[in-house]
C-alpha cells in the first residue's frame, strides 16, 4: 500500500513540476532520489529518532512587541530573509501564479466551504489542529488567542457578517508582501501547526505526521506524500521545524514557480 502511494505521489510530483517547466531544475537532484525512496520506502516511513524539542513561542503576526528571546535563533534567521530576489525593490505578488497560491490558501481557510472566510472558519481550523491532542493546554490557548488577534488586526470586528472574499484576501496579502515589517511575520502561525502534528514531540515530522497536517486542511493523504517528498530537500525522510517554517513562508513570498514550496499547502486550485 505504502509503495503504491509513493509511486502515485512520484507521478504527482512529476506532473506538478512539468506544468511549470521546472523539471530540468529539479529532476537531477530530486526524482532520482524519489525513485530510491520508492525502492527503499522504509527509509521514508521509519520512525523518528527522538531529539529535544524547543520551547519556541511564535512571534505575534502583526504585533509591534516581539520578544525575540523566545524565538529559537535558527528558526528566525532562516525565515526572516526574503525567499528570493531579496534585494529587489519591485512590487511583489503581481503574478498569476502567486494569485493562484493565495486563492488556494483562501479555499483552505474557508473550512465550511461557503466561499468566504469567517472567524468561525478560523475557530473550526483551530479545533482540527488542537483536537489532535499534541499541543499542550498552554499552546492550544496561545494558538486560539493568536488567531483571534490576527482576525481582529487584519479584518476587524468578530461578527457573523464580517466575511472575507477571495479578492479581499488577495488584496490584503498583496499589502502584507509589500510591507517590510508585516512580511517578516507572515510565518508566525506555522510553529503552532508544526507542533500540533509533531505526534512524538521529536522536533521533526515524518511523512505520516505530515499526513495529519494535510488531513486537518482537508487534503487527501496522497497529496501529502507528494508534497512531503518535494519539500524534504535534504532527503532524510523527516522535516524539521526550520524546514517546515521556511517552505511554509516561501509559499507566501515567492513568485518562483520552481520552488519546492509551491505545494506546501497542497495542489494549487485552477482558478
Amino acid at each position: 500500500m505504502a509503495s503504491s502511494i509513493l509511486r502515485f505521489s512520484a507521478r504527482s510530483v512529476v506532473n506538478l513540476v512539468e506544468k511549470t517547466n521546472c523539471l530540468p531544475v529539479l529532476a537531477a537532484n530530486k526524482f532520482s532520489t524519489l525513485t530510491r525512496q520508492i525502492d527503499f520506502q522504509q527509509q521514508v516511513l521509519r520512525p523518528n529518532f527522538l531529539i529535544p524539542s524547543s520551547n519556541f513561542l511564535p512571534a505575534r503576526y502583526y504585533g509591534k512587541h516581539v520578544n525575540q528571546k523566545k524565538i529559537k535563533k535558527g528558526y528566525s534567521s532562516a525565515s526572516e530573509s526574503d525567499s528570493d530576489d531579496e534585494h529587489e525593490t519591485r512590487p511583489r505578488a503581481e503574478s498569476e501564479f502567486w494569485r493562484r497560491k493565495m486563492r488556494t490558501v483562501h479555499s483552505l481557510l474557508d473550512v465550511n466551504k461557503d466561499g468566504v472566510i469567517s472567524y468561525d472558519d478560523f475557530k473550526l481550523l483551530a479545533d482540527k489542529f488542537v483536537n489532535l491532542g499534541h499541543l499542550t493546554d498552554q499552546q492550544s490557548q496561545e494558538f486560539r488567542n493568536y488567531l483571534k488577534e490576527l482576525w481582529e488586526k487584519q479584518w476587524g470586528e468578530i461578527t457573523p457578517y464580517n466575511l472575507v472574499t477571495v479578492e479581499q484576501y488577495l488584496e490584503d496579502m498583496h499589502h502584507v508582501l509589500n510591507d517590510k515589517e508585516l512580511k517578516k511575520k507572515v510565518h508566525a502561525f506555522l510553529p503552532y501547526l508544526f507542533k500540533a502534528v509533531d505526534k512524538d514531540k521529536s522536533g521533526e515530522i515524518s511523512v505520516e505526521e505530515f499526513k495529519l497536517f494535510f488531513a486537518c486542511l482537508g487534503i487527501d493523504e496522497v497529496h501529502a506524500v507528494a508534497s512531503f517528498t518535494l519539500i524534504d530537500t535534504n532527503n532524510d525522510g523527516r522535516i524539521s521545524i526550520k524546514e517546515f517554517i521556511k517552505h511554509g513562508r516561501d509559499y507566501f513570498l515567492t513568485e518562483n514557480e520552481c520552488k519546492a514550496s509551491k505545494i506546501f499547502w497542497g495542489p494549487l486550485i485552477e482558478h
